[in-house]
Parts: structure tokens; C-alpha cells; sequence
């Protein structure tokens, strides 16, 4: 039997290869605090898009919304807040 095949890998190589490795599941897992779109958003919260549109659309918003111009971006850690402290309450 033959002994495994050795390979030098410069180290910036291998940092690289192990930030992306931890990128990818950290996305698969749903650790990271990642922005998400509406549709995003909806689906993490498991409603239509348009309750999400109707509870950002609010003032003030009754849903944590950050606009970049006309496109609406959520953070999963504050939506996962917002849902703890009881969601979309009526006023």
C-alpha cells in the first residue's frame, strides 16, 4: 500500500480556503446575521411578502426594515428579536 500524497499549501491558501468553508456553513446553518430581501425575509418568517410589505410600510415601520433607497433589507437577528418580543402587534 502506497503512503497518501502529501501537499504544500502556501498558508494564505489554506486561510482562505478555510474562510470560505466556514462562510458556507454558517449560510447553511443560518448563524450568519445576514441581510435579507423581502421575499428573504417572508420566508424566514413564514408569511406571504405582502405582510411584510404592509408592516414595513407603516410609520413608523412595525417591523425592524432598513431602506437602501427604495429596496427593503431586514437583518435576520433583528427579525428573530422583533418575533420574540411578539411579532406585529396591533396598534
Amino acid at each position: 500500500m502506497s503512503a497518501p500524497l502529501a501537499v504544500a499549501l502556501p498558508d494564505e491558501l489554506l486561510e482562505t480556503i478555510a474562510e470560505r468553508a466556514a462562510d458556507i456553513l454558517a449560510e447553511r446553518t443560518g448563524t450568519v446575521d445576514s441581510w435579507l430581501t423581502v421575499a428573504e425575509a417572508a420566508e424566514h418568517l413564514r408569511c406571504p411578502k405582502s405582510r411584510v410589505y404592509s408592516l414595513a410600510s407603516t410609520r413608523p415601520a412595525r417591523i425592524p426594515v432598513h431602506r437602501d433607497g427604495s429596496r427593503l433589507l431586514f437583518r435576520r437577528s433583528e427579525l428573530d428579536a422583533w418575533v420574540v418580543g411578539g411579532g406585529g402587534k396591533r396598534p
